[in-house]
């Protein structure tokens, strides 16, 4: 956890009588000593409290997590879903299109926290290697997020992002983010390894 200090600098500033001007140093006076006078002096508090804005999606420090789907398909007839890796293995396929389960969804856990008088606005991008792309059947629209638990709000519905996330000033906002891709959009997807990875980011306002 980073620490940082708060420094308080109280300043009290005293001027006397020079050259005719008064400034924090004065008094009251009357010569009959009838009635009330006064004498006033001011002292100035200046407080410097420093900005700051915390973010941590998933595992704190700097590794990145990793959330891998595998692909599940189901052939009509059989083998079903118990594919084993080889070629030339028996099957009975009766010609129907293979299924493709739904991916068990994968968690992070977020977290964000700032003190900057307006808030702060989360947001995300995602970018891709050439294989997560509309053109080998999945893009980042594909890969579907949904807050499980607690109160920040992924930056959209899908990583392809889009939404901006009002941050609230000294209050600290935490999530469950769900990840989880349609087993249609598999069956659509070109057998390879599709690679993406999403940056998330909190600027003060």
């Amino acid at each position: 956890m980073m620490v940082r200090k708060i420094t308080i600098a109280t300043a009290i500033g005293l001027s006397f009588i020079g050259s005719g001007v008064l400034a924090e140093s004065q008094y009251g006076y009357k010569d009959d000593a009838t009635g009330n006078v006064t004498a006033t002096a001011q002292a100035k508090v200046q407080v410097t409290v420093p900005k700051l804005i915390l973010l941590r999606v998933g595992t704190a420090g700097t590794t990145v997590d990793q959330l891998t789907f595998d692909a599940s398909p189901t052939v009509n007839s059989a083998p079903g879903s118990t594919l084993a890796d080889g070629s030339n293995q028996e099957a009975t396929w009766d010609g129907v299109a293979p299924l493709f389960a739904d991916t068990g969804g994968q968690d992070l856990n977020a977290f964000v926290w700032t003190n900057a008088l307006n808030g702060a606005n989360l947001t995300c991008a995602t970018t891709a290697d050439a294989m997560f792309t509309a053109g080998e059947g999945l893009t980042s629209s594909n890969v579907e997020v949904a807050r499980s638990a607690g109160t920040l709000n992924h930056p959209g519905a899908t990583t392809a992002c889009g939404t901006t996330v009002p941050v609230t000033r000294n209050t600290l906002m935490t999530a469950t983010w769900t990840y989880s891709i349609k087993g249609t959009t598999l069956a659509q997807a070109a057998a390879g390894v599709h690679t993406q990875t999403t940056t998330y980011t909190a600027t003060t306002l």
